[in-house]
């Protein structure tokens, strides 16, 4: 069986896309020694490096050179995209079966809020049908798949994130880690990562307002980009920015934090809630999407808007041990379902499947 991955351009800064298809071309490159795997990363051509206009240089890379990049690649057995936003090079892929993953749809669920109708993203995700397969990371995905496209719900497939063995519960040593990262030990700290708007990152904020004028030894250690930290300098006493990470430093990082606090409006997943719990950390977050389904009972949840909730969750769990303990052993318990070999093995699993069938039909 022989497998290309279709990754995005350097250019496209989708972090969490790339970080996606690098575990799957890593883990199984080691763990499937039987199976010729490998990937196909775009290059912008001669003529996109000439437009000046970033936007309009990345539309024309991603609909029109992109696909004529992958028309004449060797013929192969599977060919899987491992970003929904290229669902359009469908009908350019030289392969006997088609698979997708959909992360989740959020330019659709908030284009009132962002008063803006992503019609190319609907040209691509008109495309879906054609697939062999679409593997959806939710069953909330899968929901919102169905209701804003025409995808047969036949060919979606859920199939859980997992993430890299490094993300696990043992212990380390905090003082050491603290003072490699310049964070306080004796503070109360609570881990967010910010990034998009529907991160709710102002809601993070006002909530931290609240917490410290209870207990000021609570500090917010923020990883990702937020461009809401100047409306809020009088917190910067207790907010620690940390710089840009590696992926392997993360499980450190959670480790030295109490807690992860994710009051996210939407999530097609929200990996952040799956690398706490491998690392056994509490979680506080939101209840709507995926969250749910990915936490089950291992989290404290309220409404994203709910401050005063969040603030009432926070302050129980780091004043009472017993039910800190308990969420950390249920935590530990609900990251073993996200098990990376059953991820990939079921992966694999389903390619194969598929093929088998092609091959008997055609």
């Amino acid at each position: 069986m022989k497998i290309k991955y279709y990754l995005n351009f350097m250019e496209d800064k989708r972090m969490s896309m790339d970080q996606y298809g690098d575990q799957l071309l890593n883990y199984q490159s080691k763990n499937f020694k039987d199976i010729e795997i490998n990937s196909f990363k775009p290059k912008l051509d001669l003529f996109s490096k000439i437009i000046f206009n970033d936007k309009i240089k990345m539309r024309y890379a991603r609909y029109i050179s992109y696909p004529k990049q992958v028309k004449n690649l060797p013929k192969h057995d599977i060919a899987h995209i491992c970003d929904h936003n290229y669902a359009h090079l469908c009908s350019n892929l030289n392969s006997k079966l088609k698979f997708i993953t959909v992360n989740d749809l959020i330019p659709f669920v908030f284009q009132k809020y962002l008063n803006k109708y992503p019609y190319l993203l609907k040209y691509s995700f008109s495309k879906l049908k054609y697939f062999t397969k679409v593997f959806t990371i939710s069953e909330n995905t899968k929901k919102d798949l169905l209701k804003f496209t025409d995808c047969p719900e036949e060919k979606i497939e859920v199939i859980m994130r997992s993430v890299e063995n490094y993300f696990d519960n043992s212990s380390v040593d905090k003082e050491l880690l603290c003072k490699k990262y310049n964070l306080p030990i004796n503070k109360k700290k609570i881990l967010f990562a910010a990034g998009h708007f529907y991160k709710n990152n102002k809601m993070t904020f006002k909530t931290l307002e609240k917490l410290i004028t209870i207990d000021k030894d609570i500090v917010l250690v923020l990883i990702g980009s937020s461009k809401n930290l100047q409306e809020y300098r009088h917190l910067k006493e207790n907010i620690y920015q940390l710089p840009f990470l590696e992926r392997k430093e993360l499980p450190n990082i959670y480790k030295i934090c109490e807690l992860l606090f994710y009051p996210s409006s939407y999530e097609g997943f929200g990996l952040p809630l799956l690398e706490s719990m491998h690392c056994g950390i509490p979680i506080i977050c939101s209840n709507n999407s995926s969250i749910p389904e990915i936490v089950d009972d291992c989290a404290l949840m309220c409404h994203h808007d709910d401050i005063d909730m969040f603030v009432k969750n926070t302050l129980e769990l780091l004043s009472n041990k017993i039910l800190y303990s308990n969420m950390v052993k249920k935590s530990i318990l609900r990251a073993k379902l996200f098990d990376i070999k059953k991820f990939h093995n079921n992966l694999i699993k389903t390619y194969s499947h598929e093929l088998s069938k092609f091959h008997q039909t055609s």
